[in-house]
C-alpha cells in the first residue's frame, strides 16, 4: 500500500491467564479526520490442518469509528493503552503501547482456544479509500 495514513509496527503479543500483553508502535503520518470506517475480517483455522482448515469466522463493518468510541466508554480504555492516548480525530505522531495488559473477559464466551486466527483490519476514509491495512495471525492454545 502506498502512502498509508498510519503504520503499525513492532507488534508483540504475549498470552497471560485471562489477558494478553500487547506492545506496538503506531506511526500516524497525517491527521485522520472522521468519518473513519473499519472493516474486520476474521478467519478461524484448525491448528492441525493449517491453511486448509480455515473458515470465515466473522466479518464486521463499523461506520464512523470515532462516533462509536465517543458513545462507548469501554472503548476508551483500549485507546488509552497507547502513549500518548489515541484520540479522534487521530493526530499525526507516534503512539506506543508498551506491555499493555488487555483483559479478555469479554472474549470468554467465544470459542477462541486451540485455533489459529487470521485477522485483517481495513481503515477507510470518507471517500472509501484505504488509509491503513493491518494483517495479524495469532495462535491460541490451552497450554
Amino acid at each position: 500500500m502506498t502512502n498509508p495514513a498510519a503504520r503499525l509496527s513492532d507488534v508483540r503479543v504475549f498470552g497471560k491467564a485471562g489477558a494478553i500483553e500487547l506492545s506496538a508502535t503506531l506511526d500516524v503520518e497525517r491527521e485522520i479526520e472522521p468519518p473513519v470506517h473499519m472493516q474486520l475480517s476474521v478467519r478461524r483455522c484448525n491448528l492441525a490442518k493449517g491453511e486448509a482448515g480455515c473458515e470465515t469466522y466473522e466479518h464486521v463493518s463499523m461506520e464512523d469509528v470515532c462516533s462509536k468510541i465517543a458513545s462507548n466508554p469501554i472503548l476508551h480504555k483500549y485507546m488509552d493503552i497507547f502513549q500518548p492516548p489515541l484520540s479522534c480525530p487521530l493526530k499525526k505522531g507516534r503512539y506506543v503501547a508498551d506491555k499493555a495488559e488487555l483483559r479478555l473477559r469479554m472474549l470468554e464466551m467465544f470459542p477462541i482456544e486451540n485455533a489459529f486466527w487470521q485477522m485483517e483490519f481495513l481503515f477507510l476514509d470518507k471517500h472509501n479509500q484505504t488509509m491503513q491495512c493491518d494483517y495479524t495471525e495469532v495462535a491460541v492454545t490451552d497450554e
